[in-house]
């Protein structure tokens, strides 16, 4: 595993959506290394788990974050709830920890910046990390599909909620 200091870990955040596995890789909260999506077309929780342990093959996270879909305001299919139950296994096997928000808890974290919707959340991310912007989509209408792209912003919304629990715990253990 890839050790830096307590104070920065390198944070892989993953999101599965329909088409693939958006993801995002942090060493600190203000400067992602790497994103994208790895498209999945056929056996897609096969196809999806391998690539997920390929990310952390490759970039060697100390801590793997996912969407805890058996919480609150997840709306997630059985596929994907199999495809998470499966990365928690994979993550043990390769002995990285991992951490699971739920959906209310991420609207809970950006809350605090004004923004409630899940395009809200994209477009406040885009402005704290300009390199994202360029990804971010225009605002779905509710008959479209949802943009492959906001996959990675729901991965970034994991990444970040982490750093900030990370954060408020760190103040509690200073005061």
């Amino acid at each position: 595993m890839n050790k830096f200091t307590s104070n920065n870990p390198r944070v892989l955040a993953i999101a599965p959506c329909v088409q693939g596995i958006g993801y995002i890789v942090f060493n600190d909260p203000r400067s992602p290394i790497d994103w994208g999506i790895k498209w999945t077309r056929h056996e897609k929780n096969t196809k999806g788990l391998e690539k997920i342990a390929s990310l952390i093959d490759r970039y060697q996270p100390d801590v793997l974050i996912f969407e805890d879909v058996y919480g609150g305001g997840s709306r997630r299919a059985d596929r994907i709830k199999d495809l998470l139950d499966n990365v928690g296994v994979l993550a043990q096997s390769k002995d990285v920890p991992v951490a699971s928000y739920s959906r209310d808890r991420m609207r809970q974290t950006f809350r605090t910046e004004g923004t409630v919707s899940k395009y809200q959340i994209a477009k406040t991310i885009a402005e704290q990390l300009p390199e994202l912007a360029p990804r971010l989509p225009v605002e779905r209408k509710i008959w479209l599909p949802e943009h492959a792209n906001m996959s990675i912003f729901d991965a970034a919304s994991l990444a970040l909620t982490y750093f900030m629990d990370r954060s408020a715990r760190d103040l509690d253990l200073a005061a």
